[in-house]
Parts: structure tokens; sequence; C-alpha cells
């Protein structure tokens, strides 16, 4: 199953925006409004500072939505029209400055809608201390602990006026990209609030009498954890050296393709030798929640570091944005939209990948490589679809959903250090609330007051603080009752494995966490054995983590400090099972 491998964008659904503007002598300043729509008003704070004679910057904030310094990308003002444009919302809010009035007056417009938006000026904070911005400017690191995952965050932070201060945010285990500051907030003495609205978060922290360290916590989706920055030289270095770099022995092209009945579009990427074709195929399956077509984890790209290797060995690969990720287009419906798309969803997209593969002349044989719930993606295509004409499974399960994750939940803690009666005790209430997802007699409103029941009598969820405890129950009811994790809950896959006539290849880590080795492999060959397969192969791999990695622990906090990306033996033995069975010319 996906871990929790990055922040979370915080998604802003409402009606929200950008807004901002000026008084008689300057437009710097605090700006508030409504915007009022048919759902209601939604207030507005603009916050616009002068970086220069005649330009700007600034940030907005939606209080009702919880949203704070989300950064504007345009700030314009001219012959008393002020522009404001927010990428992050894709937002424009043009108005008439009223110096009469001192109001801005315009149309805001946002998806299409245009909405009247006037802001009035209000005072502004007193300024951070000159000595203070400079003391921040540098580059700040540190380890976020959120859990089973560990992350370091980065803050380069530099001057943007003699009073304030700009810059942005890396997470590097997860991606290079800079997250820009939305706004940094002076509160008091040595304090302040570093928002980054982008994302939906902030930095509350204090610097340090030395100048060296920026203590305090990080604040995102509701959740708040400690963190320490120190003042370094230099950002620490990301290492991915299996990474495939050019030039390439293959050609690589860029496809879109439609799921037609679902009307998306898929893009991804189709890598084919430079020998005479046709050459066999592997359609490549991530695992759990929206992936890209190499499914990114910590700067690890798995998917192209096997696409590289396959290719090489003369077998063509497709990999794909999932649905809403990167150039896959999606819909809002309630059968196209990620959010409420299943397991059984995704099967039908890659249904559409096979057809596309088809109906290509230089390929042959088409075959599935499906990671975590990839692999159980595969059989289910598999035992419908003819063409296919393999599969290869990557810690892909073999027993029911809810087992795997309540004993996906047990190792996780006793790996982490947990003694025997709380993990005990978590696999109780696990348990308890896995019954109520798969109680079909339940109705929605039922399932979520037996939850509630549930988490409530926890004891440790008991003793948390008033707001901790409603963000965790709001996140809990989130996930317990969407569709796909009922779908997936509810779901074995031994009786579609059993279904499955092609050759198979099923392999796993021994210190895998996520996904138990010994359970699902013996379910799987189980399974096949049932269903008479008379090719199948089953093979655990010693020191392998659920990313296929050499790993001490298995721990989720593990994969983005190991550099290496996915074991050469497990490329090898991959490659070496498919040219034995699809390219005897090889004399494999």
């Amino acid at each position: 199953m996906r871990p929790m491998n990055h922040l979370t964008q915080l998604v802003i659904s409402t009606l929200l925006c950008v807004t901002s503007v000026a008084s008689s002598h300057s437009i710097e300043g605090i700006w508030t409004g409504e915007i009022q729509a048919s759902s209601g008003a939604t207030q507005v704070i603009m916050h616009i500072t002068s970086t220069g004679p005649t330009t700007w910057t600034g940030s907005v904030d939606t209080p009702s939505q919880d949203s704070y310094g989300i950064p504007l990308s345009h700030v314009s003002f001219s012959d008393s029209t002020l522009t404001v444009m927010c990428d992050v919302t894709n937002a424009i809010w043009v108005a008439k400055l009223d110096s009469k009035t001192d109001e801005l007056r315009g149309e805001w417009t946002q998806r299409g809608m245009s909405l009247p938006l006037t802001c009035t000026h209000t005072p502004s904070p007193p300024p951070m201390p000159t000595t203070l911005a400079g003391q921040l400017i540098g580059t700040w690191e540190g380890m976020l602990n959120v859990g089973v995952v560990q992350l370091r965050l980065v803050l380069h932070l530099e001057r943007n006026s003699p009073t304030t201060i700009a810059g942005y945010m890396i997470s590097p285990d997860q991606s290079p990209e800079e997250i820009p500051i939305g706004r940094i907030d002076w509160t008091t003495s040595r304090a302040l609030n570093i928002l980054l609205g982008g994302i939906g978060s902030t930095f509350d922290v204090s610097l340090s009498d030395a100048n060296n360290v920026l203590t305090g916590t990080f604040s995102q989706g509701g959740a708040t954890f400690d963190i320490s920055l120190k003042r370094v030289e230099v950002a620490s270095i990301i290492k991915r050296p299996q990474t495939p770099q050019p030039p390439f022995p293959y050609d690589s092209i860029e496809v879109t393709y439609q799921n037609a009945a679902n009307d998306i579009t898929f893009a991804g990427t189709l890598t084919t030798p430079r020998s005479s074709g046709p050459f066999p195929a592997v359609l490549m399956i991530t695992g759990s929640g929206g992936q890209d077509r190499n499914e990114e984890i910590f700067q690890h790209k798995p998917f192209w570091v096997i696409a590289d290797a396959l290719t090489r060995r003369g077998i063509a690969v497709l990999r794909i944005d999932d649905r809403g990720v990167g150039g896959t287009s999606t819909q809002l419906g309630q059968a196209t939209n990620p959010s409420t798309a299943t397991t059984f969803d995704f099967a039908n997209d890659v249904e559409a990948g096979v057809a596309f593969l088809s109906a290509r002349d230089e390929i042959g044989k088409i075959g599935l490589i499906g990671h975590s719930e990839g692999g159980v993606i595969a059989p289910l295509v598999a035992a419908r679809d003819k063409r296919v004409a393999f599969i290869v499974l990557l810690a892909g399960t073999g027993v029911r959903g809810d087992r795997l994750l309540v004993s996906q939940n047990r190792l996780l803690m006793q790996a982490m250090g947990a003694d025997d009666e709380a993990v005990e005790s978590s696999r109780r209430m696990h348990r308890a609330l896995w019954d109520v997802v798969l109680d079909e007699s339940l109705t929605a409103d039922e399932s979520v007051v037996h939850i509630r029941s549930i988490i409530e009598s926890d004891p440790e969820f008991a003793a948390a603080p008033e707001d901790e405890r409603a963000a965790g129950m709001k996140q809990a009811l989130s996930q317990l009752t969407s569709p796909w994790i009922r779908a997936f809950a509810r779901y074995d896959p031994a009786p579609t494995l059993s279904k499955v006539s092609c050759p198979v290849l099923a392999i796993n880590g021994e210190v895998d966490l996520q996904v138990p080795y010994k359970a699902n492999l013996d379910a799987i060959a189980a399974a096949l054995k049932k269903g008479n397969n008379n090719d199948y192969t089953i093979r655990a791999f010693p020191g392998l983590n659920h990313l296929f990695q050499h790993s001490e622990s298995g721990l989720v906090s593990e994969y983005g400090q190991i550099e290496e990306t996915i074991s050469q033996e497990v490329l090898d033995f991959i490659a070496d099972w498919i040219s034995v069975r699809f390219l005897p010319q090889h004399g494999q």
C-alpha cells in the first residue's frame, strides 16, 4: 500500500481568493472583503507588500477555509486599477480604487464564474525589526517526524525589503520543487509565522539567541508536529544514482489514449527497443494513491528504473500518470473522480492501456507489472482480458484487504518499538473498525456512528487535546468511509487469482512491512494452484523492503534515506523471467 509519501496538498474547493489593493497614496497594506456566492460569504484578507517603487508582492487569507498565506503570482497597479492573480486558486481580481472611500471595487473571476468583490483598507501590523529580518536570511534545514515517515524540510529565506522576508520551502525527500512562502508574519520578540498557503502549511517558530536554530512547530491539514531547523551553508543533496540518464539506447515516445467509457485521457511514456519488432511489452500499474508515471516517491523513480532496465533488454514499457496526476485528465463525475474511484475503476483504466498497446504494430505479447495495489489490479485485468499474456506482481496481495491492513499496522508498530500491550490494543481497535467497514447491512450514517463510538472509546484518543481529537476524527471518518477503502477492505484477491491462466511472477521483499511477504505469497501460490495455473513463479528476496530496496528495518522512514531505488537483483530477475518466455532468441 502507498505510504504517506509527501506533504499533502491542501485542496481548496470552495470559493476563495485573490484580491487586494491600495490607499490613496499606496496599495501597500491589508485589504479585507467578502465574496458573496450561493453557498455563502467567503471572507478574503489580502496582504500587499511593496518591493520597489512600482512593484508589489502579496498573499491572501481565507479564514473560513483555515487557509492563510496563499501566494499571489501577480500584483500590478496602474491608472487606479489593481490586477491580482493567484495561480494556486486559478483566480484573477481586477478592481478600481475609490480614493474617497479607500475601497477597491471590481470583479473576481475563478473557474468560469465572475462575482463582485469590494475590499476596504485595514491597519497594517508593525513591521518586522530590520535586525531580525537580517538574522533570518539564509538556508535552514531540519527533520520532520510524521510517525512512520521522516521528511527533511529546507527553508531558504531572502530579503524582500528592509523589513520583509521572502523565500521558499523544499521537501527534498519528496521533490526538488520550490514551494513559495506566501508570507512571513512577525509575532513577538524573535517569533514568527511562516505561511505556505499553497500547501496549507505553517511554521510557527522562534529564532535562537545564537541566530542558528529555528524551533517550534509545523502544521498542515489539522496536524501539528515539532520541528527544529538549523542554519546550514548548503542544503543536503539527495542522491538517486539509479535514476536513468541520457543518452538512451532506445526510443522514448510521449503518448496519450482514452478510457472512453469514463472520458479520461491518459498521458504516459512508451519506451521501445531500437531493434526490429514486434516487442513484448509491459504496462506498469502503480500502487494506491494518485501517482505519476514513474511512481515517484522520495525522489525515487522506480517505474522509470524498471522501464530503463527492461527496454535495454528488448522489452517495451508503457508507464502512465494516474487519474488526475501529471498529464492525465480527470473529470468530476462519480465514475471518474479519483477521490471516488475504486480498485475496480483503476482496472478499467488498465484495460484501456492494454487496448492502446494491442493496436500498435511494434507491440507483440502484452504483460502487466503491478506494484502493491497494482498487484491487485493486474490479476483483475488478466482474469478477464485474454490479450494479457503474463503478469508480474511486485508486493501484490493475496489476502483480503482488511486482513492486510490489520497486519500492516501491527508490523509497523512493532518495527517502531511499540510494546505488546500497545500493539494488541491497536489491533483490537482496528479490527473493530474494519468490521464496521465490512458490514454491508449498515447505512452510511450508521457506519459513521459506529466508527465514532469505537474511536472515542480509545483511551489515547480521549486523552488528546480537543483540536487534535477533532482533526483525527475528521481524518479517520474521511478514510474509513471513502469508496476506495470500503472496496479494498472487502475485496479478497484469491478467487480472481484462481481464474488467471497466463504466466505469473509474484515477488516480495522479506522485510516488507506494508505487504507481509509470507502470508501474501503463500495465498497467491495457493490460489494459482487451485486454478490449475501451470506457469507461476513465487520468490521472496531477503533484506528487501516494500520498494525492493536493501533495508535494515523495512520502515517507511527508511525509503527516502536509502540511495538505492530498486535492487539490481530484482531488476535482473524480472527481465530474465520475461525474456525466457517471450524473447527466446536471446537464449535466456
